[in-house]
């Protein structure tokens, strides 16, 4: 390699663009301008990473596909490994060249490999000009410049050979909109989930380095929950789980979960149950909700569960201003409950919680059912409201909330 005065010039400019951190696609400028072919570099769930722009490749359909789709389509991924292409590129630890029928133009492929693992393929289109033997040595050159700048990337955990990773990123960014194309990335990642889905997202700000590592927690995590996989993702650690049984899940699979979370000083929010993985970043930022609500109401507890927190999230939205929505009404008997040491306010509060069953309300507040019967009477009397009004009711419990959500506690 020293002997090649062209090698020598690329790896200083390779040394220069690397250092600059200028990026991935300045590395494969240089090498569009070295090999003067087109070229791509896919990860293993054959994900398109990075690829050249100059030349435009319109009459070989397998490099269309690619293209056009950002990744294979189950058919075309499975012809190559019937074809043994993904033993080949395994087999052979230097640059090698390919054809196949549904191929118009020669292959040229070297593999990228990251801690003596194979973690993303450099394919060269000859379509411009015929390959020359020289062109494995600048691929094998260019692969391993491309292993250090994946190495830098802040995203995905290439160390940990987690195939599925890109694919989870692009459902979390809200890249992938298209359902037939999610399908045709969980068969050739060999995905599968199940009918219900959740997003967990946990707070790691706590995380004690000196005990663990952030991969083998992810990893600990993701063995506490079947049919789940799980990421670190912008500096938590986000969690795709599913199940059939919603029940069974909340309240038994999540079992070993809550306590890995109390034993490592760690947070976590959980997103409602949804179907559709179109809609994997929405219900993402439930689960981040969750966590933000969560420590603003109920900061003791570690696992908060955003359904517990929507009304919440909305009073949030309005802030100060939500102070409007507080029924005029309950304002009257929080100050009637102060000018004359009355619990009005509270009881009406727990007769709401239980549904407006007398019996469990005078229970809640250790009572006797007439006087809570009694208590509801003088209420309804003082407030001038019919509490047999769903939208009374409605407004009464959203003011209650509100007082809730703004610290203001009621009177005893």
């Amino acid at each position: 390699m020293d002997n090649n005065p062209l090698l020598s010039q690329i790896s200083l400019k390779l040394v220069k663009i690397l250092s600059k951190e200028s990026g991935l696609q300045a590395l494969v400028d240089l090498g569009y301008e070295t090999l003067g072919n087109p070229f791509t570099i896919t990860d293993y769930s054959v994900k398109l990473l990075a690829t050249t722009g100059e030349s435009k490749v319109t009459d070989d359909p397998v490099w269309n596909e690619l293209k056009t789709n950002n990744n294979f389509v189950f058919q075309t991924y499975s012809y190559y490994v019937r074809n043994s292409l993904y033993n080949e590129i395994a087999r052979n630890e230097t640059p090698f060249f390919w054809s196949d029928p549904y191929c118009k133009y020669p292959r040229l492929i070297g593999k990228i490999r990251i801690n003596n693992r194979d973690i993303a393929t450099m394919v060269v289109c000859a379509h411009n000009q015929g390959f020359k033997e020289s062109d494995k040595e600048l691929v094998s050159l260019f692969c391993d410049a491309f292993s250090i700048e994946l190495q830098k990337s802040n995203n995905i955990d290439f160390s940990q050979g987690l195939m599925y990773q890109s694919f989870l990123y692009d459902l979390l960014d809200g890249i992938l909109e298209d359902e037939q194309l999610i399908m045709e990335r969980m068969k050739i990642l060999g995905l599968k989930f199940q009918r219900k889905l959740f997003v967990l997202t946990i707070n790691i700000q706590n995380f004690d380095k000196s005990r663990s590592t952030l991969p083998y927690m992810r990893d600990e995590i993701e063995k506490k929950l079947n049919h789940s996989k799980a990421i670190v993702y912008k500096q938590t650690i986000v969690i795709l789980a599913s199940c059939e049984n919603e029940r069974y899940f909340l309240n038994i699979e999540l079992k070993s979960l809550k306590e890995f979370i109390r034993a490592n000083n760690l947070q976590a929010g959980i997103s409602r149950p949804f179907w559709k993985l179109t809609e994997v970043k929405d219900y993402y930022l439930e689960s981040v909700e969750a966590i933000a609500l969560g420590n603003l109401l109920h900061s003791e507890k570690q696992l908060y569960n955003y359904e517990d927190f929507l009304i919440f999230d909305l009073i949030n939205y309005y802030g100060e201003r939500s102070k409007r929505l507080i029924h005029s009404s309950l304002l009257r008997l929080i100050d009637y409950d102060n000018e004359n040491g009355t619990d009005y306010a509270r009881s009406l509060y727990t007769y709401l919680l239980n549904f407006k069953n007398i019996k469990e309300s005078a229970n809640s507040l250790n009572i006797h059912r007439n006087t809570m019967f009694h208590r509801i009477e003088k209420i309804e009397n003082l407030l001038n409201v019919d509490l047999n009004n769903g939208d009374v009711l409605f407004q009464l419990y959203l003011s209650y909330k509100i007082l809730e959500f703004l610290k203001i506690t009621l009177p005893y």
